[in-house]
């Protein structure tokens, strides 16, 4: 309710008062008052003072939360040609370099060690190199965006002590561990090419460089893959699954139709990156031939071709391949994918 300020009328008082709706002056008690201003307690001042900063605080708050959502950094063009296009600017640092325009982490977006060939540690759209030299933005190629602007970092020196994180080795990713008919298991992960890979099914010892084959034989009952980069003190490891070989198994189901594994590669070569285990996880148990460009290989063969073929050409030409459905090969039972054609 508001309060206003009074004054009483009489030549012997003149009083004023701050009140609500008073009947009387509080000092002489005579009746004759009337309203002279609107006022306001100090209290009621404070309280709007108080109000208002709180009111202040939290939208500035909410702005700063949300800020990249109302103006976000990684906003790209989307073309006449459907790509979305984003355009990267690169800022140099004490001890890293930082890659503004994108979102990294929604693109997988990395930076390689032009000398070793490894990636350097990163921490969201900042990259750390452990020491000097000359490094490369890359990401896993898309089809669907491409990315402009300055990728290439050259003779970047270090003013500072390098990230207490950045000459640490990269994290071992197992990304599947993918099992063929014959009960071949296939170990994929996010370093198959360092030359330091190691395998072992024991924790601490029998690490051999480079497998990523394994028979059932040969796991006799183990439980887990380990794997390791050499001279590494980190570890990872992969549950083995149960495999049972198909002539242990008479009553096997059919394999899919031509149809369904035609449509299972379409959506691979989309997206090689996100859509690969589908197609791999239908074939891994038949041991399936893929004869690709006169070739035939192995189906991990082929898809690591495939990744490497990306990641240096672009995904625009791993899109027109195809697989029709007269070059899906089965046995003559029709429980077993023997062998697949793509063609261009």
């Amino acid at each position: 309710m508001k309060k206003y300020l009074w004054r009483c009328e009489s030549n012997s008082c003149n009083n004023e008062f701050k009140a609500d709706n008073p009947y009387e002056c509080p000092k002489c008690g005579g009746d004759d008052i009337m309203i002279v201003e609107e006022s306001s307690l100090p209290l009621s001042d404070t309280a709007k003072k108080v109000f208002i900063g709180i009111l202040s605080l939290s939208l500035i708050g909410l702005i700063y939360i949300s800020w990249d959502k109302i103006f976000p950094e990684d906003t790209g063009v989307v073309g006449s040609d459907g790509l979305t296009e984003y355009q990267i600017t690169t800022s140099l640092f004490d001890n890293y370099f930082s890659v503004t325009g994108i979102d990294v982490d929604e693109l997988g977006i990395y930076a390689i060690n032009l000398l070793s060939g490894e990636r350097i540690y990163s921490k969201g759209n900042n990259f750390y190199p452990c020491e000097n030299g000359n490094f490369l933005i890359k990401w896993d190629e898309n089809q669907d965006f491409i990315i402009k602007g300055k990728r290439k970092i050259k003779n970047y020196k270090l003013r500072k002590n390098a990230h207490k994180n950045a000459c640490e080795p990269l994290p071992l990713i197992v990304e599947s561990v993918d099992i063929s008919e014959s009960c071949v298991y296939t170990i994929f992960t996010n370093m198959d090419n360092d030359s330091n890979l190691e395998v072992s099914l024991n924790k601490n010892t029998g690490f051999v460089k480079g497998k990523l084959e394994w028979e059932k034989s040969e796991i006799n009952g183990y439980s887990f893959f380990y794997l390791r980069i050499k001279n590494s003190n980190q570890t990872t490891k992969e549950k083995i699954d149960v495999c049972t070989i198909e002539s242990e198994a008479p009553n096997s189901p059919d394999a899919p139709d031509a149809l369904t594994i035609s449509n299972s590669f379409k959506l691979y070569i989309s997206d090689i990156k996100n859509n690969r285990t589908q197609f791999t996880d239908m074939l891994k148990r038949y041991g399936t031939t893929i004869e690709f460009e006169g070739v035939e290989q192995d189906l991990q063969e082929f898809c690591i071709e495939l990744r490497t073929r990306s990641r240096n050409e672009g995904n625009s030409k791993i899109s027109l391949l195809r697989l029709s459905t007269n070059n899906v090969f089965y046995s003559s039972n029709r429980k077993k994918i023997i062998k697949l054609k793509i063609t261009k």
